[in-house]
């Protein structure tokens, strides 16, 4: 499984745990359109902290979809910020 697969993997359990289809999942699908709201992203931050061993600044998620999610995430694993490496 690569990286991003594992990012995708959080965030597909993290739908599910919401009680929503994960089939929805796809790079486009707005985080809101999947029941994650500000409250929830808190926590699908806490997950991907949790996974990964890292520390996400709450003030950089600002992703509404997926992709960005994704991304953001696998920007952090390849270039954690200072002061917040990877654990």
């Amino acid at each position: 499984m690569n990286r991003n697969d594992e990012i995708l993997s959080v965030v597909r359990q993290f739908v599910e745990d919401l009680g929503q289809d994960p089939s929805r999942i796809v790079p486009s699908a707005q985080l809101s359109e999947l029941g994650i709201d500000s409250l929830h992203a808190v926590d699908l931050v806490f997950r991907f902290e949790e996974h990964f061993e890292i520390d996400i600044p709450m003030e950089r998620f600002s992703a509404t979809t997926v992709a960005e999610a994704v991304a953001f995430v696998d920007g952090l694993l390849q270039n954690p910020p200072q002061g917040g490496p990877v654990a």
